[in-house]
């Protein structure tokens, strides 16, 4: 499937949703979910999104607060502003300085308590 053939999803700023999200694209959040997201790119949760949900993506970055689990392929990131309560697993984790980040990250089986 070539990138043109969908379009990106995007929860908007003062949404609230729950439910399931399935894209072949990326995801961005930048209201409130709650739910499963699915994506075949990436997860990006906006600084003042706040996510609850169960992640499955190629990568994850968070600049809000999420809270629940993400099966990442490639990278999970948490930018100054991201508050996580979370376990996500992933190739890597770059946590930038001021994130607040409570869970575990697992790589490639390996478990590493953040």
């Amino acid at each position: 499937m070539n990138r043109r053939d969908f379009a990106d999803c995007v929860v908007g700023e003062g949404v609230v949703a729950e439910g399931k999200i399935d894209a072949p694209g990326m995801v961005r959040i930048d209201g409130n979910f709650s739910g499963d997201i699915t994506s075949g790119a990436s997860v990006i949760i906006s600084k003042d999104a706040v996510v609850h949900a169960h992640i499955f993506a190629q990568d994850l970055l968070v600049a809000g607060v999420f809270s629940g689990t993400a099966t990442v392929r490639h990278e999970v990131r948490y930018t100054g502003t991201a508050r996580v309560q979370a376990d996500c697993t992933g190739d890597f984790l770059v946590v930038e300085s001021g994130a607040f980040v409570r869970g575990r990250f697992s790589r490639n089986g390996q478990a590493a308590a953040t």
